[in-house]
């Protein structure tokens, strides 16, 4: 058994979210016997488990871009420990009673939406509009109930899905039913991207067995003018994280077991497989969050899992257009990326799972040089950073999450650093 790792990232929040779902809208029905849709919250000593994990084929089956360049091992953890940044957070608090804030994007017009879950004590979830000053709740589209992905390319296309792949568009006025992608009923999301006007991708699971032996099968599907339609993969591999850049340059995390194993890139007209490098010592790599911020410029976050026993720690690695480049130098307490995002400058943000300070050291600034804390606004116990943003052209960040491992006793937030 593994020592204390908890990567808990948006997906997770979304299954537990997922779930509520299925046993209280009756989307779904008691088809989802027997299986957790959508990563499991990771408590300590656990390993992350997936919807049908265990059903799905290793095997790729992608092509290759190309001859494999060769790559840099990855260096022996230092010593590293972030001086504190002076930026100043506010936060500002969604819900309570067990909510999580789980996605945020912006538009490109200095505005940005941020959604997340109902908790306990309300019936629909949580949409929120930063008008360029403050978080202000916007109307929910017609039949909403469990908002999980927002994502946008401008103020008037920006897109909302749920936990059932229902999407809806917000055309600067009003919102707009999308449909969902096609096949056999229940699916569960696991991420979905905006890359264009009419233009938008999800990636779920679909269950095409029976409530007594389910069959969890990932789907790929895109949406476009003419409507939803599956997109074929070579392989069995579900995709669990999406990326894109505002031409539409799409990235994919994709899991092969009970990992996510393999990183995956969209060229228009196929998928093909981008591979990480090797670990040392037999160690394995789990990616939770991808930032794309052009095709020359991908970056990977997670943890490396040791073979046995050994301590999980904290995993960033840089595509530069021919290869991977693990960053190295790494604050030493970090024990997982749970999210990352651009600044804009050439480095990220991030999210951090870190069980060596009580969780306070879980926002950090890397520049491509040196590392730097956040001094994060006070909170409930176990914080968890799940998305995180910056607004184009601003000093403007927004973090988003809560306390999903307290349950009832979490409460949802948004931390704003200007």
């Amino acid at each position: 058994m593994r020592p204390e790792i908890m990567v808990i990232g948006r997906l997770a929040a979304i299954g537990v979210l997922s779930a509520a779902a299925i046993g209280c809208s009756g989307g779904g029905g008691g088809a989802d016997a027997g299986r957790s849709p959508g990563p499991a919250l990771r408590s300590p000593g656990s390993a992350l488990r997936s919807p049908g994990s265990a059903l799905r084929s290793p095997g790729s089956g992608l092509r290759s871009p190309g001859p494999t360049p060769s790559r840099p091992a990855v260096s022996a953890r230092p010593e590293v420990v972030p001086s504190l940044s002076g930026g100043t957070w506010t936060q500002t608090r969604t819900a309570d009673a067990g909510a999580v804030m789980l996605s945020v994007a912006v538009t490109g017009g200095g505005e940005a939406w941020a959604v997340g879950t109902p908790g306990e004590n309300r019936r629909t979830g949580t949409v929120l509009r930063w008008d360029g000053h403050t978080w202000r709740a916007a109307p929910l589209p017609p039949g909403l109930r469990y908002p999980a992905v927002v994502s946008a390319t401008s103020p008037r296309n920006v897109w909302i899905f749920d936990n059932h792949a229902n999407a809806w568009q917000w055309d600067g006025r009003r919102w707009s039913a999308r449909g969902r992608p096609p096949g056999k009923l229940p699916i569960v999301l696991d991420d979905a991207v905006v890359t264009g006007p009419a233009d938008a991708w999800v990636a779920a699971a679909q269950d095409h067995g029976t409530a007594e032996e389910p069959d969890w099968r990932p789907v790929l599907a895109r949406r476009s003018p003419a409507g939803w339609s599956v997109v074929p993969r070579p392989a069995r591999q579900a995709v669990r994280h999406l990326g894109a850049t505002a031409s539409g340059d799409l990235w994919a995390l994709t899991e092969d077991g009970d990992t996510v194993s393999s990183v995956e890139h969209w060229n228009g007209r196929r998928w093909t497989a981008v591979p990480p490098p090797p670990w040392p010592g037999g160690a394995t790599a789990e990616f939770t969050d991808l930032a794309v911020v052009s095709e020359r410029e991908v970056w990977v976050a997670g943890s490396i899992l040791p073979p046995g026993d050994g301590s999980a720690t904290a995993m960033l690695m840089r595509w530069n257009g021919d290869r991977w480049n693990p960053v190295s130098g790494l604050p030493a307490d970090a024990v997982s990326f749970n999210a990352v995002a651009s600044d804009g400058h050439g480095g990220v943000w991030l999210g951090a799972s870190n069980y060596h300070s009580e969780n306070k050291r879980i926002l950090l600034h890397f520049d491509r040089r040196s590392w730097t804390y956040e001094k994060t606004p006070r909170t409930g116990n176990a914080p968890e950073v799940l998305d995180l943003v910056k607004l184009p052209g601003r000093d403007t960040v927004f973090a988003v999450g809560g306390n999903p491992s307290y349950d009832e006793d979490g409460e949802a937030w948004i931390w704003t650093r200007s």
